[in-house]
Formats: structure tokens, C-alpha cells, sequence
């Protein structure tokens, strides 16, 4: 079975205030922290379940997430894991899980996590270390719109951006590093060169970006957006927005559920939808943004979840996962292995593993049938990590639209998004400043502060 809630519907009250279109992790976390500084609002979702890409999948023993894997959580939303009452379903990543492993050069070899033990690997070429070393004291420069492929290779060289740069990436963003912006996507880089001259210089100085720990939960992903979806009061599912239009400083919604057609009016409205999603609300308001919005790109991912029984493996899984860098020609952009990094995903005497196909750089993988994908990742795991025999489960989840891309397309929408004269009129999703679980959940508190600020001025 899925994991999800359904709702039944509650009454709209006359003073609804706020007006939130998608049920995502980022509209769930708005309008819990709305209601909880008691503003008016009313959380409309398409679906009949809500969470967005955030799904867990149980089936016989299985835990099976087929969407996010885990959430990187810091005290500040610990707390509001608390708040919802579910820390006592918190499981923390296996400290194993600290280990990254990186293709290269016909195996998985672990990637050092710190300056003196890079030094004493053989990760990397004697060349490129030096190289590394030097990065203290190269001149700073500023490119406009410079990719991450860019940035690394002028910082560092090309073996650090084709092996570290570029498995990271795919595995964060599905999305190739010679189109993402250094500015979109990890803009620290370019704070720590402007200010220190230098970004290891920098990341020593500065401290890093503060402790936070991985975490899942004991039934899955999505027993957190199920735990937020429980607790609100004004939300209304199987509703289908059709039209949105900005009359007299009033956002007039036209939605449909259950072939009723329904019309509300919100002096608020926050578009928490994906960006293709919100290319069609908006294009009664804004032609330019809407165009914008349909040209960010989402490249499909197929999820392949794996499991073996223990005995069938002979190899070492004492780690996160394996990535692999695209110059080494792999079948998938790489795999977690689920098991070791969380317990109780599967019986103890069988391992899950997680594997990606697809993303911008592995389209043709994507597109193969799926018993060529099961194939071939089956092939990989018995010469990669020695596993023996056949699958005692394989099963493929497909997301035809995967993971925005936070390259110039995307850019060119904030542009257009930024140039709109509409006052009370917002974004709050994955596309919009902020990729990850922790982003978009406190993107999301942040605007419930600021629209709760301005409630008091007009008060």
C-alpha cells in the first residue's frame, strides 16, 4: 500500500485570508505555521493525497521510499518534527552511512573526508592534489552566470569536477553541472571565494554550515507530511485549480472537486505547486511568467529498488551508497544502500538497495524498457559489489518529471518572477530557492513569518 491521508471536507469560513494551491512539503509546512499563528487560510491539492514527491510504498515486510530517501534536519526542525509528535518515529542514519563511495577506475574506492586523509589516498592524482593545495591562493574572479563545472575546474581542475562534482550533483539535482549556476545552487561557493579569497580557506574559517544529521522515519518519508496534513483544519483535497485571476486586489480562485465548481477569493495567494504546474495557474496573471515557468526543466528519474538476501553478498556495503561519475560510463547515476544506512527497510537477513536511472546525463538509460533497466542494474551490482544470484524483489517507480533544474531556464523565471507589480502574490516550492526537504520547509516558515508580519501591520 501507499502511505497517504485522506481528508473529508470542512466548510470554508467567510474570513480565509490566505489562499495556498499544492499540498506539498512546502504548502503543508505553510499552512501548519499559518494556523498556528492563527491567520485565515485554505490549502487546496489536485490529489487525493498529499505530500507531493514525498510517497512510501509498504508491502509485505518492505519500506520502500520512491521519493526523497532522507531529510539532513537541524535543531530547528527537530523541533518542529516535535511539534507534529512524531521524534519518537525519528530514526537516525547508521553512522556507516558517513562513508561516500565514488566509481573510479573499474571500482568503488571512498571518498576522504578530510584534507590529511586526501592527502594519503590515492583517490586522487599526485597532480591534482597539488592542484587542490594551490586552490588557497588562487586569484579570485567573477564570472557571470558560471556553472558549477566552471567554478570547480577553475578553483580545482577537472578530475575534482568529473569525480566529486559531478556524482554529487546527479545525485542532488539529476542535472549536469556544465548547465547548473554556481549562484542557484550552491551560491556559499561563490560567498567564500568573494570573502576569503579562497573556499577551502573559507570552509575552514567559517566553521562550516552547522551540525545537522540525517533522518528518515520507522514507517517512511511519508509519515512526515502525513503527520502535518493530520493537524490542519482548512484543507481541501481532490481539488482541481482551473483559474486564477487578480481582480480589484482580491486573487479570485476558480477550482473543481467532484465536478462542483467552487470560487474563492484570497487577498494572499502562495503557488506551492511544481514549476510546470505553476506555469498554467498563473498564466491569467502573467503571460511572461507563466511562459518562463514552463521552460524549467524536470528530467525523469526512475527510482529501482533492489533487494537480495544477505547471504547472496559477498561484498563490503559499509556506507551510504555508490555514485558514479559519468565519465565512467555507468548504467545508473549510482545507488543508496538503504539498509545499511537505515535499519528495519527490510528483514534482517535481506539488504535494500536504491538505484537512479535517468536525470539530465542518463536520458537513454531512462528510456530503455524496464526489464533492460532491471537487467543492467542487476549486471552492475554482480561485478561492482559481488553480489550473487538473482533479486528476491525488483521493482521500478518512474517520475517522468523529476527534479527541477536550477540552470538558466530557471534563472530567466525568477527574472520574470521578480519584474511582477502584484502585491500578496508568492512562490514556495522545490523550484523556488531551495531544492531540498530542509530548504523548502523553512522557506516555508519563513514566509508564514513574513505574511504574519505583514497581518499585523494591516492589524
Amino acid at each position: 500500500m501507499c502511505i497517504g491521508m485522506y481528508f473529508r471536507r470542512q466548510e470554508l469560513t467567510p474570513d480565509i485570508m490566505v489562499g495556498i494551491i499544492g499540498a506539498g512539503i512546502s504548502g503543508l509546512t505553510l499552512a501548519f505555521h499559518l494556523q498556528e499563528k492563527n491567520i485565515p487560510y485554505l490549502l487546496l491539492e489536485e490529489k487525493d493525497i498529499t505530500g507531493g514527491y514525498i510517497k512510501t510504498e509498504i508491502r509485505e515486510n518492505y519500506i520502500l521510499d520512491i521519493g526523497p530517501n532522507s531529510i539532513l534536519a537541524d535543531e530547528e526542525i527537530i523541533n518542529f518534527f516535535k511539534t507534529l509528535d512524531i521524534e519518537n518515529e525519528l530514526i537516525e542514519a547508521n553512522p556507516n552511512s558517513k562513508a561516500r563511495f565514488i566509481y573510479k577506475a573499474g571500482r568503488y574506492r571512498i571518498l576522504p573526508d578530510s584534507p590529511p586523509r586526501l592527502l594519503k589516498s590515492n583517490f586522487f592524482s599526485f597532480k591534482t592534489k597539488i592542484s587542490i593545495l594551490r586552490e588557497f591562493f588562487r586569484k579570485t574572479e567573477k564570472v557571470e552566470d558560471e556553472t558549477l563545472a566552471q567554478f570547480i575546474t577553475r578553483r580545482f581542475n577537472k578530475e575534482v569536477t568529473d569525480y566529486v562534482l559531478n556524482p554529487f550533483v546527479t545525485g542532488i539535482y539529476a542535472g549536469n553541472p556544465e548547465k547548473l549556476l554556481v549562484k542557484l545552487t550552491f551560491p556559499i561557493l561563490n560567498d567564500l571565494e568573494n570573502k576569503y579569497g579562497s573556499v577551502l580557506k573559507g570552509m575552514i574559517k567559517s566553521g562550516g554550515s552547522g551540525r545537522r544529521k540525517s533522518f528518515n522515519f520507522k514507517k517512511g518519508m511519508a509519515t512526515f507530511p502525513k503527520a502535518i496534513a493530520e493537524k490542519l483544519k482548512n484543507l481541501h483535497v481532490n481539488t482541481k485549480v482551473e483559474k486564477v485571476e487578480y481582480l480589484n486586489g482580491q486573487f479570485k480562485v476558480t477550482a473543481l472537486s467532484n465536478e462542483q465548481k467552487l470560487s474563492y477569493d484570497f487577498s494572499q495567494l502562495v503557488i506551492a505547486t511544481p514549476a510546470f504546474t505553476a506555469s498554467s495557474i498563473v498564466k491569467n496573471i502573467s503571460p511572461d511568467v507563466s511562459q518562463a515557468l514552463s521552460q524549467v526543466e524536470y528530467p525523469p528519474m526512475a527510482l529501482v529498488h533492489t533487494i537480495y538476501s544477505k547471504e547472496n553478498v559477498k561484498g563490503e556495503l559499509n556506507g551510504f551508497g555508490g555514485l558514479n561519475p559519468k565519465i565512467e560510463n555507468k548504467f545508473a547515476s549510482g545507488s543508496i544502500w538503504t539498509s545499511s544506512v537505515f535499519s528495519n527497510r527490510v528483514p534482517t537477513d535481506q539488504i535494500l538497495l536504491t538505484s537512479f536511472v535517468g536525470g539530465s546525463q542518463y536520458y537513454d538509460q531512462y528510456i530503455s524498457e524496464d526489464h533492460q533497466i532491471k537487467e543492467n542494474i542487476t549486471r552492475d551490482f554482480q561485478k561492482d559489489l559481488k553480489i550473487e544470484g538473482t533479486p528476491l524483489m525488483q521493482k521500478i517507480h518512474r517520475w517522468e518529471k523529476a527534479i527541477p533544474q536550477y540552470d538558466k531556464n530557471l534563472q530567466a523565471a525568477y527574472s520574470e518572477i521578480e519584474k511582477l507589480q502584484i502585491k500578496g502574490l508568492y512562490f514556495c516550492a522545490g523550484w523556488y530557492k531551495g531544492i531540498s526537504l530542509s530548504d523548502c520547509i523553512k522557506n516555508a516558515m519563513q514566509l508564514a513569518k513574513n505574511i504574519s508580519t505583514l497581518k499585523d501591520i494591516h492589524s
